[in-house]
């Protein structure tokens, strides 16, 4: 091998070794554990792990990420039920249809995901904000309320939706460990590769979403 090709060489591994050294603490800054026996480990990036669990009823869905926005911005961004439409990903209607103070709300969405047909849900939220009781914790969490608003001609109604998202402090309270729960079943007909696009496809489009918006949200806020 001639001087030139061996340096070529070397520049090259060391190369490789700076983009490893690079990649690495990434891939393995976010420290998440499956959430038990069952469950798959369905997508992982440095942001965002997504574990799944086929269950009699339908999907189960765990979803961890951290934000660098603090839990309250979170909170009322995915609770911004009115504006979802501007930012939550496939939807394409959102109303409050009754509000019990700030802490319990049911809601409508219509949404149109892709390669199948429309789907709406009514859903109940329950809503705990964070205090040093519960060591500043924000909750948001919901039930399928199906028979809430009637059916649309053409939308298949998902009657099975239950979930959470729950926003815990992490560094002093700057930033954010966020989980997001889901049990579903979808209805309908859907081929397993649009199902599973929920996955890899679905999910980390609407955690962009929210970490997008909230750490807009956050930066106009100081």
């Amino acid at each position: 091998m001639s001087s030139v090709i061996k340096l070529m060489h070397r520049l090259a591994v060391f190369g490789a070794g700076l983009l490893l050294g690079c990649a690495v603490p990434v891939a393995w800054s976010l420290d998440v554990q499956s959430p038990g026996a069952g469950w798959a480990e369905a997508y992982r990036t440095g942001e965002l792990v997504i574990f799944t669990k086929d269950v009699e009823k339908g999907r189960r869905i765990v979803a961890i990420a951290e934000v660098e926005a603090p839990p309250e911005v979170i909170f009322n961004v995915v609770n911004d039920f009115e504006n979802y439409p501007n930012f939550m990903p496939y939807v394409i209607e959102s109303r409050v249809l009754s509000r019990n103070n700030d802490s319990e709300v049911v809601a409508y969405n219509r949404i149109a995901p892709p390669f199948v047909s429309e789907r709406d849900y009514p859903l109940k939220f329950r809503m705990t904000r964070g205090t040093p009781a519960n060591s500043g914790v924000f909750r948001s969490e919901w039930t399928a309320r199906p028979d809430a608003e009637p059916e649309v001609k053409g939308v298949v109604r998902i009657r099975l939706n239950e979930g959470s998202w729950v926003a815990e402090p992490i560094s002093g309270g700057t930033r954010t460990r966020l989980t997001y729960t889901l049990l579903t079943n979808p209805g309908g007909l859907i081929p397993d590769f649009v199902a599973n696009m929920s996955n890899t496809v679905a999910i980390p489009k609407l955690f962009k979403a929210v970490m997008t918006r909230s750490i807009e949200k956050a930066r106009a806020e100081k």
